[in-house]
């Protein structure tokens, strides 16, 4: 008789989760190089007195690199199938959503494809803790 081998208690990770957890890094990746473009000065955020939101772009910096250390944090635990990791996806890409709606008027384009990011991350999230 054949033993079956040894047994992985471990919960296994279905394509959304992994899908979900390697795009919310890469959405972690692209706040942060935001956030050190903002504190840097650089000068292609375009900021004009017209604004409906006048931000200072050093502190929408800062807060962009805060959302960046959360999102690998929470990158982390989908990786590694926790559910703290599914809930804290779905609640950071929301903060990110709204982070990136007030950003829009500093840095339109990419303001809009981080929001894509961020609604596509909570879907899978979402369907992921649904299925479980």
């Amino acid at each position: 008789m054949t033993s079956p081998g040894p047994i992985s208690t471990r919960p296994v990770l279905s394509d959304m989760a992994i899908f979900a957890g390697v795009l919310i890094l890469v959405a972690g990746v692209l706040h942060l190089l935001t956030a050190i473009a903002a504190i840097a000065g650089r000068d292609i955020f375009v900021v004009t007195e017209d604004q409906v939101f006048l931000v200072d772009v050093t502190a929408w910096g800062w807060v962009h690199l805060v959302i960046a250390v959360l999102f690998v944090g929470a990158g982390a635990g989908i990786v590694t199938g926790k559910t703290w990791g599914y809930l804290a996806g779905i609640v950071m890409a929301a903060i990110s959503i709204l982070d990136n709606f007030l950003f829009a008027s500093i840095y339109p384009f990419w303001a809009l494809v981080m929001i894509a990011i961020d609604v596509l991350v909570i879907w899978a999230l979402a369907r992921q803790l649904a299925i479980e």
